[in-house]
């Protein structure tokens, strides 16, 4: 895909670049960004070791953070840096990669770094012994979760907070003759309660929604099974749930994720897109929050701090605060064209303007952790 952003006139530098770098997926295009800024970048697919072992050895070494597959993964990596001899290795949501790895890229000369475009010290589950070691071993750690500032400062490491944002050659307008795409309201996203809660609100009021995402299927059954059970119950956090049939919801829901082309589809379609943030966590901004005006929908988003600090409310975007706001301001933009491309396109803009795309994003981080 052709790209018109330069890269800096900085010397290039050798990047190691660990990480899910399926098409897709948001890794992959932060790898691409430090291309696109004139960096030579090896990728190393490091969820392919997982993907090729049965279900019950992923439980069993994601939960004992030792085995073959965490050996063959620390030594594949290991042996790629050794090879390529980077100056920076940049690890991105690498949970299974060990300390004595990292401090042996660091003989080998290169400068590393820790990125996760997830909460870590708020959820106990994300959190694990074998990564709070490797934190500490890490030269800088990159964070975009404003809320776990505290506690990436006390590792002691050179700390760059980095928001997220979305990929300018991925996410743009890309209009479709497929109805499967069109709707008045869409969201992409995974199940939790409010979500179901909002989402179901929203049907109820006669508004043509469709939903894409995660774990909504249990909608339209009803049924429990074990699997669901544990699934929905972390993803619930401390809310409520019970399992139960939708049958608006249901009629919404068109299936799980959607990559590429048919992301940005899905969204240029929606002619308003919701960026629900979760509530398990503190999150003030997801990755939709950029992605959503970046196709040119009108974002409609809980109203954060965040939210309001990369948006300007009414001209760039639209926020709510309950439910009851949030049915107020879609029924007014569904039935008020001009007004809903009017913040639409202010959105649009205020992304281009404002350097959100992750080449911008990465461009920024990097000069901040002096590495040219």
């Amino acid at each position: 895909m052709q790209s018109s952003v330069q890269g800096d006139d900085r010397p290039s530098m050798r990047v190691l670049y660990l990480g899910e770098i399926d098409p897709g997926q948001t890794a992959l295009m932060r790898m691409r960004a430090l291309e696109r800024l004139g960096h030579s970048v090896r990728g190393m697919h490091t969820t392919m070791p997982w993907k090729r072992a049965s279900w019950g050895m992923r439980q069993l070494q994601r939960r004992t953070h030792r085995g073959s597959i965490v050996e063959e993964l620390n030594c594949a990596i290991l042996s790629a840096a050794r090879q390529f001899k980077p100056a920076v290795v940049w690890a991105d949501k690498q949970e299974f990669l060990r300390a004595e790895t990292i401090e042996e890229m660091r003989k080998i000369g290169a400068r590393t770094v820790h990125f996760t475009p997830d909460p870590y010290f708020s959820l106990g589950w994300k959190r694990t012994r074998i990564m709070d070691e490797a934190m500490r071993a890490f030269d800088a750690l990159v964070y975009c979760k404003s809320y776990e500032r505290e506690q990436y400062e006390g590792i002691g490491k050179s700390v760059v907070y980095m928001p997220l944002g979305y990929c300018d050659e991925v996410h743009r307008p890309l209009s479709c003759d497929d109805a499967r795409w069109s709707c008045a309201v869409g969201f992409l996203g995974g199940w939790e309660p409010r979500r179901e809660r909002l989402l179901h609100a929203v049907t109820a009021a006669g508004i043509d929604v469709k939903i894409w995402g995660g774990y909504w299927e249990f909608l339209r059954d009803g049924k429990w099974t074990p699997r669901r059970h544990i699934i929905l119950r972390q993803l619930a956090g401390r809310d409520r749930f019970h399992f139960h049939s939708d049958e608006l919801l249901s009629r919404a829901y068109q299936g799980g994720e959607v990559y590429a082309d048919d992301y940005a589809r899905a969204l240029t379609g929606s002619r308003i897109g919701l960026g629900l943030v979760r509530k398990v966590w503190p999150d003030q901004h997801t990755t939709r929050t950029f992605e959503i005006p970046a196709c040119g929908s009108l974002l409609l988003a809980d109203r954060t701090e965040e939210h309001q600090e990369f948006f300007e409310e009414g001209r760039e975007a639209e926020f709510f605060a309950s439910c009851e706001e949030l049915l107020d301001k879609l029924k007014f933009y569904c039935g008020n064209e001009p007004a809903r491309k009017r913040v639409a396109d202010g959105g649009y803009k205020r992304c281009k303007e404002s350097g959100y795309a992750y080449v911008c994003r990465l461009r920024k981080a990097l000069q901040e952790l002096g590495l040219n």
